[in-house]
């Protein structure tokens, strides 16, 4: 546990800076030192709060740079959408490292004191990385309690540690504050499940406050009082049955208290809210930017897009022990059926976001708020194989020798991942094949053969069930799931240009499914069907009414019938050059769905390289489809 912790400050202290001397921060330009992107962002709010002492950004973002335009808000302010519980925390440290700047200019260190230099941003998102070895600590803490002995929980707080998105937001993406929200989350349930059956008001008060505090730091973490209002909803049914009326009473005055004291917590956000926007019942990004009525839940595990499973394996394992945490005889069922809980709602959460790919991320990044859940979970798992190990083998070191054997490859496959992020490049806001960009050198060929017979055997069962879905192999789910032809710019969340954005999809070959030949060049790529029914593959995002529009030219065939999902929509007849057909989708159609196109006469065995019409006989030529929304009525 030492040695991983010893690795993460390692990693965080070697990571090199972009500071550049010839462009120090301070003209007007956006020069990143440590904090980038959102980070840049967020330290700006940090930096206005301990030195300023105002939410009024318009001078910060002048100074330091503002890469993304960011907008005025009714009150006339430039706006920053990110949370305040970040900026927070930090101004102390800036305090801090600003007192010891003054003392080193004293013997000539010349420092800046506008707070955006190296000095003081090296000092302050070193909380990053000691914010990811608390948040594993503690979750090994619980696991060892929860779980029992001493290995497995340090196994799973190391695998969770070095193995997860943790690694990369502790280490080499300091400024983005999700080592701080594992931690601050990691406290809240901790603190719950080691003081749970309690009811004193010492207990709901410090639980409200450690929620309030984890809500700052991102307000999604509110729902992470599910693992509350579980107990509490127990324990009243409990008293309701034995007829004591008085402990159900109290039980509610608890939970009711517990909320109370976090929304008083979480005052600093409100009053930031209506200082620079004006409102504290809206999401600074915009209303559209959930749909919980539509969410992504198994793209978001299971994809090449920054899956959770599929990019960090290790959480795949900590989720299937909470599973067996929860079957197990040895642990309390209210600790494992809150942490299952809060993972399960945390998962439906993310998946409901836009981008639920978290943007420019690497793996579920949003997700390091249940670390702990993971670590515990995994050390269930250890612990359970361990015992059936031993059991056969009567071999206590064997145990140990699997659970390195299957663990260490998993977490040098992470940190070889990592590694290559190192002095905050960004990561891949796009679907990345995993095979074989993140394996170490000399492994290559071992794992493409692997993908080339299965795919990413991380992406099971859903790779399966959407093969026999549609027809494909199991890699097409790789190639195909989480690229959309319409995503918004997050910026049209927030008014009406959000309806006025449009989309193409092209026939590009992991889409096809059959009764396609090749795609020809020319200034629109077509393809000619090639068979009575030829089927294309469109996945979509947006849970909103949309119309699309495919484009068809006559070949051997002037009539068409176009099918969404089985249902026809379309039937056309085709006159010389490009026809368009247009046809307007649900309100919720989202997911991967199936484009058919019918026409006769079928199947060309071969297809000449030329544009016109083929000599043998075929369908029609299929050019790709638009989408635009349809504003609603």
């Amino acid at each position: 546990m030492a040695a991983a912790c010893a690795l993460i400050l390692g990693m965080y202290c070697t990571n090199a800076s972009a500071y550049d001397p010839a462009h120090p921060p301070g003209d007007g330009a956006y020069h990143p030192v440590l904090a980038r992107g959102d980070g840049h962002l967020s330290y700006l709010m940090a930096r206005s709060t301990a030195l300023d002492g105002d939410w009024i950004f318009d001078n910060d973002l002048a100074r330091f740079g503002d890469p993304w335009g960011a907008p005025r808000t009714t009150t006339g302010r430039k706006s920053i959408i990110h949370p305040i519980g970040p900026a927070l925390v930090w101004t102390p440290m800036i305090w801090i490292a600003e007192g010891g700047a003054v003392v080193a200019n004293a013997v000539g260190a010349d420092i800046p004191l506008h707070g955006y230099t190296p000095w003081h941003q090296r000092f302050v998102f070193l909380s990053s990385a000691l914010f990811a070895c608390g948040a594993v600590l503690l979750g090994r803490r619980l696991a060892r309690k929860v779980v029992g002995g001493a290995w497995a929980p340090t196994y799973a707080a190391t695998a969770v540690l070095v193995g997860t998105s943790l690694t990369y937001y502790g280490t080499y993406m300091p400024s983005y504050a999700h080592a701080m929200d594992a931690f601050a989350c990691a406290a809240f349930l901790a603190y719950w499940a080691e003081t749970c059956g309690r009811r004193d008001v010492r207990r709901w008060l410090v639980l409200g406050a450690l929620l309030g505090v984890a809500t700052l730091v991102r307000v999604q973490e509110l729902a992470m009082g599910v693992v509350v209002a579980i107990e509490v909803m127990t324990e009243v049914v409990r008293a309701v049955r034995a007829r004591t009326w008085g402990d159900a009473a109290r039980w509610l005055a608890g939970g009711a208290l517990a909320l109370a004291a976090a929304v008083v917590t979480f005052i600093p956000q409100l009053l930031e809210w209506h200082l620079v926007f004006g409102t504290v019942t809206e999401l600074p990004q915009g209303a559209k930017y959930t749909r919980l009525d539509a969410p992504m839940i198994v793209e978001l595990l299971y994809s090449m897009r920054n899956g959770w499973f599929t990019t960090t394996p290790v959480a795949y394992a900590a989720v299937v022990g909470l599973g067996v945490l929860a079957a197990s005889r040895r642990t309390r069922t209210m600790a494992a059926a809150g942490l299952i809980a809060a993972v399960v709602v945390q998962v439906y959460l993310n998946s409901t976001i836009l981008d639920w790919w978290g943007s420019a991320a690497y793996g579920q990044r949003r997700l390091c708020n249940v670390s702990l859940p993971l670590v515990v979970g995994l050390a269930a798992l250890l612990a359970a194989c361990g015992r059936l190990v031993a059991r056969r083998a009567r071999s206590r070191w064997l145990s140990h020798g699997i659970a390195v054997a299957i663990l260490g490859p998993l977490l040098a496959w992470n940190y070889h991942a990592v590694r290559k992020l190192k002095a905050g490049k960004a990561a891949s806001a796009e679907r990345v094949l995993p095979c074989c960009n993140f394996a170490p050198d000399g492994t290559h060929p071992f794992f493409a053969s692997i993908y080339a017979s299965i795919g990413d055997p991380f992406a099971f069962p859903a790779n399966a069930i959407f093969a026999i879905r549609h027809g494909v192999p199991l890699q097409r789910w790789d190639a195909a799931v989480g690229d959309y032809p319409l995503v918004p710019p997050l910026d049209t969340l927030l008014d009406d240009r959000i309806w006025k954005q449009r989309g193409h999809a092209g026939l590009a070959a992991p889409y096809v499914v059959a009764g396609f030949g090749p795609s020809l060049p020319a200034v629109h790529p077509f393809r000619w069907t090639t068979a009575a029914t030829a089927t294309l593959l469109v996945p979509n995002l947006m849970p909103y009414g949309q119309r699309v529009t495919l484009w068809l030219a006559p070949g051997g065939a002037t009539h068409a019938t176009v099918s969404w999902n089985g249902d026809i929509v379309a039937a056309v007849d085709l006159g010389p050059g490009w026809t368009a057909v247009g046809f307007d989708l649900p309100d919720i159609a989202l997911h991967t769905n199936e484009l058919t196109v019918e026409a006769l006469p079928a199947l060309a065995t071969g297809i000449p390289a030329d544009f016109g019409v083929p000599a043998e006989p075929v369908g029609v030529a299929v050019g790709g489809l638009d989408l635009e929304f349809l504003p609603p009525r």
